[in-house]
């Protein structure tokens, strides 16, 4: 094996590697004044009970109602 070759493929990867890490530290520290609250304002994980059909109240609290029976039975089996 052709040892020039094998460092010019060992400095590229340490290039390529050291480039990549100055550019996300460099992409991190430029951003530091944007606003990344995104978790806060994403709606996206209660949405769907947001949005949900009024006619499913009915069977929501059927639902609700059966959970308590349960519960209070569960503590009365105890």
């Amino acid at each position: 094996m052709n040892k020039e070759n094998v460092y010019i493929v060992l400095l590229l990867v340490v290039g390529i590697v050291v480039l990549s890490n100055l550019a996300m530290f460099a992409l991190v520290r430029g951003s530091r004044h944007l606003p990344f609250d995104w978790f806060k304002r994403g709606d996206t994980f209660t949405q769907s009970f947001k949005g949900q059909d009024p006619s499913l109240n009915e069977l929501r609290q059927r639902v609700q109602s059966l959970e308590r029976e349960q519960r209070a039975k569960a503590g009365q089996d105890e």
